[in-house]
């Protein structure tokens, strides 16, 4: 294994670039590298097929998406048992009916004001004109919905 204090110097400005690329921040990027030196520290050193650069850069990249994916869990709960004003609760059934991976992606959208390169990211898309194609088809799922709800209303009335 290399010393670890020249491993920790020579790695962490580019894990603190990746993080801060990805929407994080430093201290974020200072929590993460350590869980990742803790993680790389436990492997034997021939389980490991790159450089502890490239590992720990990876590592730390894998664990911040984990960190990601957790926070948008835990706002959709949010979101579900947030209150919603009685005037606003169509809406929010419209959103429900595109199912849950649309609801998250429309809230980071617009709601979390994600950009679209954090959302490829979060929501594991290959790039980011995948992310917009979906959340595309996500609107246009809602927009169909709403039109048949409103066709149904008037039909009844």
């Amino acid at each position: 294994m290399e010393n670890i204090t020249a491993l920790y110097r020579d790695t962490f400005p580019d894990v603190a670039r990746v993080i801060k690329q990805l929407g994080g921040d430093l201290e974020m990027a200072k929590d993460l590298f350590h869980d990742a030196m803790i993680i790389y520290m436990e492997k034997a050193p021939a389980e490991i097929r790159v450089s502890a650069k490239a590992y720990l850069i990876g590592i730390t990249r894998i664990l911040w998406m984990k960190q990601q994916k957790l926070r948008m869990r835990e706002q959709v709960f949010f979101f579900k048992d947030f209150h919603v004003p009685e005037e606003e609760q169509p809406l929010l059934e419209y959103l429900r009916t595109a199912g849950e991976k649309c609801m998250q992606l429309l809230q980071a959208f617009y709601y979390e004001q994600m950009d679209l390169q954090e959302m490829a990211d979060t929501f594991h898309y290959s790039n980011v004109r995948s992310v917009t194609v979906q959340k595309h088809k996500c609107l246009q799922k809602v927009r169909a919905t709403v039109k048949n709800a409103k066709l149904y209303e008037g039909a009844l009335n």
